[in-house]
């Protein structure tokens, strides 16, 4: 063989190892975040495209999605702390913060709903709770401390101050109230 055939075999060579580098480069995936796999949508062979192949999740920190009554719609915002009981865990309330809520209802059905995302609080991550467990959810719209707790039919406006009978020795009494929340 001629000297310069070598070369030419040695290029050739290193074009085609170069190519199969970047067709090896492009045959790997990468999770945008560290996670536990949930789901292979893929089989070997397959093409990747633009959708779902590999399902990730960060069980480091649980959320919860839920949605509530439209008449809800006020009683709910960013922030709010929350209460959680979780079917599987009946006994245990966890507490959890409104961080997202939707700006527009959902209909399910022929019911209008409010979505809410709440991050529940790193005492959840102690628990070993299973991805789409259903839960009883209490945004807590306002607290009253060192109050009085007393049915609204007991409350009787008098022009602008609220009253209630309260009873003393034996005989009903009225006393003026003041109402925090109703």
């Amino acid at each position: 063989d001629p000297p310069g055939s070598d070369i030419t075999a040695l290029e050739t060579s290193q074009l085609n190892l170069e190519s199969a580098q970047v067709t090896l480069a492009g045959a790997k995936l990468y999770a945008p975040l560290a996670g536990k796999i949930m789901s292979i949508d893929t089989s070997v062979g397959d093409t990747a495209g633009t959708g779902t192949i590999v399902t990730v999740a960060d069980l480091t920190q649980y959320y919860l999605e839920t949605f509530l009554d439209e008449t809800d719609w006020g009683n709910v915002a960013v922030g709010y702390p929350t209460e959680i009981t979780f079917d599987a865990l009946p006994e245990k309330t966890f507490n959890g913060e409104v961080i997202q809520v939707d700006p527009g209802l959902y209909t399910s059905g022929n019911t209008s709903v409010v979505r809410a995302i709440i991050k529940l609080d790193t005492s959840t991550n102690k628990v070993n709770l299973p991805i789409g467990t259903t839960a009883a959810v209490d945004v807590i719209g306002g607290r009253a401390e060192n109050a009085m707790l007393v049915p609204i039919e007991a409350l009787h406006l008098a022009g602008d101050q609220y009253t209630v009978f309260v009873m003393e020795n034996g005989q009903p009494r009225l006393h003026v109230v003041e109402v925090g929340i109703q």
